[in-house]
């Protein structure tokens, strides 16, 4: 089963909110993978609607870094299905991993740093093999960070998410939402999920992360 829980750790002023996938979470992808319909077809996107951040509008930075990481369990996909990397110089790092009661899953991850242009191949990219990974029981995460602080509600509306669910700690906002065009989400509770959008910091001087369809590593 997958498991979403908001950690908050207290050292000094500063605060990490961890999204934490419990129990080798692939290993129950199937109950899970939901594939949302009427979506723009890839090859109508626009920079207007990329659900990502450079072209948003809403941020100063020129580059992001962009992480993705892919799920199997362990019986099923292999590295060599995948097809070139999204980017250049991008580099999949390979991992097994074993849980106590004997079950494997397969981790695929890569990251590299983008500008405006290249968001918009990535996002082609993963809109594509999020389709086809889920088809095969596996799962596609994409992570994006930016040295600056957003205003979540601006980005949320300007993409036309819906937000699901939100916390507040100090300078740190956490908001969960649903978003039209993502094509996988999770269910937390009795919502559903697709974007999840972590913010602190002051503008010139903060950190973003966005996350689809949930936050994997620490911020």
């Amino acid at each position: 089963m997958l498991t979403f829980t908001t950690q908050y750790s207290l050292r000094g002023s500063s605060k990490i909110i961890v999204v934490a996938l419990v129990c080798f979470m692939v290993l129950n992808l199937n109950a899970n993978v939901s594939l949302i319909r009427n979506q723009t077809p890839v090859e109508h996107l626009t920079d207007t609607t990329i659900p990502l951040l450079l072209n948003s509008q809403q941020v100063a930075s020129k580059k992001a870094t962009v992480k993705m990481v892919i799920w199997f369990d362990g019986t099923k996909g292999t590295f060599d299905q995948l097809p070139d990397p999204p980017l250049k110089n991008w580099t999949w790092d390979y991992k097994e991993l074993q849980a106590g009661n004997g079950k494997k899953a397969i981790t695929i991850s890569g990251e590299s740093i983008l500008d405006k242009s290249e968001e918009h191949q990535v996002y082609t990219w993963y809109t594509i093999m999020a389709q086809n990974i889920a088809k095969e029981g596996g799962r596609i995460y994409l992570d994006e960070r930016i040295p600056e602080r957003l205003d979540i509600s601006a980005f949320l509306s300007h993409i036309q998410a819906q937000p699901v669910e939100w916390a507040l700690s100090d300078n740190l906002v956490s908001i969960a939402a649903c978003e039209p065009q993502i094509n996988s989400s999770v269910k937390v509770g009795n919502d559903r999920i697709n974007l999840q959008l972590l913010s602190r910091g002051e503008v010139s001087n903060g950190q973003t992360v966005l996350a689809i369809p949930v936050l994997l590593e620490e911020f």
